[in-house]
């Protein structure tokens, strides 16, 4: 049986929903484009990825060509600023890691500053291809068929429930296993399923979400750290293999360090994969939901 969740008044102006995010793309596009600083590019890509983990959630529940189109038209901007924001953050963490003349952080900085230059233009260009346009229009029509299934919907629980199982099952994987590949994984379950709640369950959102905004910042900077071992691998081959070695150790102690935290984070709280689980409908045991079975689900809760 669902766990009830208390609801708080802030859900009522919080900023939730496809419209909201939508809007928020054509926004922060202006943004990006004047300065390709790391907060405007952040603040683009998760307007994005909020937006396509929308589009994947509806696609499941009210198929319609319109969610398609979403994830389409931003892939390739999507990818580029990736790539852009990868930059960006490992330029931090070097300088956050290295003292001024330190030869690899000095190295480091300089292959990143030309890097970040072919990737602010390379996303330039994937957003002047990118079609305001038609953005705006489906911006207008779309976010009336998001809303075919009401807030907190049964439908939506179970959607939730599902992307919760699978991070759970990729945690447990990761704990066990301990690659760069799974904890990446990992994170990126959470973020959906983080996203998923926060938009289409916002009274869950209210009690759960800086538990999962923690849990997702310790993988981010786990996986900021591993793509900035790969480059110190990569490019300070030739430097004093001792200076490169010491650059390794700090990046893995502060991997650690983040990885031990998440640990201590979900074995302290062991009920929290139970409790989110016991509050969405559905419990343990989940079946396919096809659009009939919705429907009928959702009229009946």
């Amino acid at each position: 049986m669902a766990h009830s969740v208390p609801l708080a008044t802030a859900i009522a102006t919080k900023r939730i929903g496809l419209a909201v995010w939508m809007d928020r793309v054509l926004e922060t596009s202006e943004e990006a484009r004047r300065s390709w600083n790391p907060d405007a590019v952040h603040d683009l890509r998760v307007a994005i990825r909020r937006c396509r983990t929308m589009a994947e959630a509806l696609t499941e529940v009210n198929p319609a060509p319109g969610w398609r189109k979403i994830k389409k038209s931003t892939r390739a901007l999507f990818h580029t600023l990736g790539v852009l924001r990868d930059t960006q953050v490992e330029r931090d963490w070097v300088k956050k890691l290295g003292a001024p003349g330190d030869p690899v952080r000095r190295h480091l900085l300089r292959h990143l500053t030309h890097q970040e230059k072919k990737h602010r233009a390379d996303a330039a260009r994937a957003l002047d291809r990118f079609d305001r346009k038609d953005w705006r229009k489906w911006s207008r029509k779309l976010p009336a068929k998001a809303q075919f299934f009401p807030l907190e919907s049964v439908v939506f629980q179970r959607l939730a429930l599902a992307s919760l199982n699978a991070s759970t099952d990729l945690y447990h994987k990761a704990r066990k296993g301990r690659s760069r590949i799974a904890w990446h994984r990992l994170r990126i379950a959470l973020k959906r399923f983080r996203y998923l709640v926060e938009n289409f369950l916002p009274k869950r959102y209210e009690a759960w979400g800086e538990d999962l905004k923690r849990m997702q910042d310790l993988l981010g900077d786990v996986h900021d750290l591993d793509v900035l071992r790969i480059e110190v691998r990569r490019r300070c081959a030739q430097l004093d293999p001792a200076a490169t070695a010491a650059w390794l150790e700090k990046i893995e102690a502060e991997r650690k360090t983040r990885l031990d935290e998440f640990r201590s984070l979900t074995n302290d709280k062991e009920f929290l994969w139970l409790a989110w689980r016991s509050s969405l409908q559905g419990g343990n045991s989940l079946h396919p939901v096809t659009l009939v079975d919705a429907q009928n689900a959702s009229s009946a809760s």
